[in-house]
């Protein structure tokens, strides 16, 4: 399998079906068909479900299909920065979605201190990130915990704690939930055992050991891999999302952020990068420590 495999591969699912495919890559539908055929054979797999418009991945498909456009991705940027070097600096660094909120005002600063520095960003899971630093794709990431630094350095950047998205019509129907001085009162881990919850999978076992820590038993109706998605689930009015406070901004009218009466529910947004790193990272180390707050 090669890079023109991959990029064939992605243009045929992007477009839903070979014909189009075909068009875009500039090339007739009997040679794509066949690369696919032994793209196929070559991996052992079906790749695709054929139907008479569209072709639907199995899930090696799927599987094939995140990599190759992660892949695709990472060489076109490796190529871009090989042919930049002595043009300019480039910063690669590695965030993942919940941390975006936090720490935008640090890069924003820390490129008006450096105006000749070009940055690559790469978004993705906790897990992604740590892969690209072990090899050497970013330089450094920003990441939230439950992580283990292991070899890596890392600096907390900040500590807050978990809030809850409550449904207006869960609270409207609710005798026992009251607001105090027009500020929403802690919620406690009591009342969040009565009710479905939307959570990030990271996230699981500390509420779960929460809840256990007072006797009680916990109902995830919905267990999601970007803590964003949490929300879904509120603002459908189906369970109370729990989240980072610094993402209680994209909350909508219709739901109310409270506190959660527990101390233990926090995450720490931590700067992970490798011991030595290039100067850009103790550049930046001294950024962070000459800000006090965003």
């Amino acid at each position: 399998m090669d890079l023109k495999q991959m990029e064939y591969f992605k243009t045929v699912v992007d477009m839903g079906n070979i014909n189009q495919a075909a068009k875009t890559l500039h090339m007739s539908q009997p040679p794509l068909s066949m690369s696919m055929k032994r793209l196929e054979d070559e991996l052992g797999v079906v790749l695709f479900k054929r139907g008479t418009r569209h072709v639907t991945l199995t899930e090696a498909g799927t599987i094939l299909y995140q990599r190759a456009k992660r892949i695709l991705e990472l060489t076109e940027n490796t190529i871009a920065d090989v042919s930049k070097v002595g043009k300019h600096r480039t910063f690669s660094i590695g965030l993942t979605p919940s941390t975006i909120p936090v720490i935008s005002g640090f890069l924003s600063r820390f490129s008006d201190d450096n105006p000749d520095l070009k940055f690559q960003i790469y978004d993705g899971s906790t897990f992604e990130m740590k892969h690209l630093l072990e090899t050497n794709i970013i330089d450094a990431a920003f990441l939230r915990t439950p992580f283990a630094p292991g070899e890596f350095e890392s600096l907390t950047i900040k500590k807050e704690p978990m809030v809850a998205l409550i449904p207006k019509s869960l609270i409207n129907c609710n005798e026992n939930f009251c607001v105090k001085n027009d500020a929403e009162s802690p919620i406690s881990m009591e009342f969040l055992s009565k009710y479905p919850l939307s959570i990030y999978r990271r996230y699981q076992d500390l509420l779960t050991n929460a809840f256990k820590m007072q006797g009680l038993n916990s109902n995830y109706f919905s267990v999601c891999d970007d803590a964003r998605t949490t929300m879904f689930w509120a603002k459908a009015n189906k369970a109370i999302a729990i989240f980072p406070q610094s993402l209680a901004n994209e909350a909508d009218d219709d739901s109310i952020v409270c506190p959660i009466d527990d101390a233990s529910l926090c995450t720490n947004i931590l700067f992970v990068y490798k011991k030595n790193g290039s100067n850009l990272i103790s550049e930046f180390l001294k950024i962070l420590a000459s800000y006090e707050s965003l």
